[in-house]
């Protein structure tokens, strides 16, 4: 599950500043390739562009920047347990999968979710396995490009990140001081299992 951080929601008006999620990829692949190469096997190519425009012509509303940058990287990943520290990185085709099928059984007018909201009309699921979804919130208001937690039975709930961008980077970083256990970051640091994968949990 991606870690939540203790993050306020920002003023409106003010966006956090963090280095494009490409920069962030190139950081990760980079890692990757010289710690964890069967993981990074497990990331598919970049989408195409013609893939996400044909997606959100579908959602009927544009994805987050953040999220289209990162499907130009990879789109997804065809590991079991995630390759990063989230579930498994959904595809574009995913990504429209499992936001249907969660808009389908969504139920906007019980009124249960103005208290205990289980899904939202622009959040777009980029995580996720077992029917629980990490989501963006591409839509307007305070927690526009937040990322959020939306369990297949309990409550959904917003983990801190400001955007996709801020937790990529920060798990660049967790990548990048792997190897000193006094460092103590947002993201948990990564550990490599015999077969050359990722293991991000004790």
């Amino acid at each position: 599950m991606l870690t939540s951080v203790m993050i306020q929601p920002p003023r409106r008006g003010i966006d956090p500043v963090f280095p494009p999620v490409a920069m962030s990829w190139q950081r990760i692949d980079a890692w990757l390739a010289k710690h964890a190469p069967r993981a990074l096997s497990e990331l598919r190519p970049p989408a195409s562009k013609q893939s996400i425009k044909e997606a959100e012509e579908r959602l009927g509303f544009l994805l987050p920047a953040d999220l289209v940058e990162s499907l130009l990287c990879h789109d997804g990943d065809t590991s079991l347990l995630g390759v990063l520290p989230c579930r498994r990185l959904y595809s574009v085709v995913e990504i429209i999968e499992i936001r249907e099928m969660r808009m389908d059984i969504w139920e906007p007018d019980d009124p249960d979710q103005a208290e205990t909201p289980w899904w939202g009309t622009r959040w777009v699921p980029f995580a996720g396995s077992d029917g629980d979804e990490q989501f963006i919130d591409a839509g307007p208001g305070l927690w526009h490009n937040h990322l959020g937690d939306a369990g297949h039975a309990d409550q959904a709930y917003f983990l801190g990140w400001p955007s996709l961008g801020s937790w990529l980077h920060e798990t660049a970083e967790s990548m990048a001081h792997h190897d000193k256990p006094s460092w103590f970051g947002a993201v948990p640091r990564p550990k490599v299992d015999n077969e050359g994968r990722t293991d991000w949990w004790d």
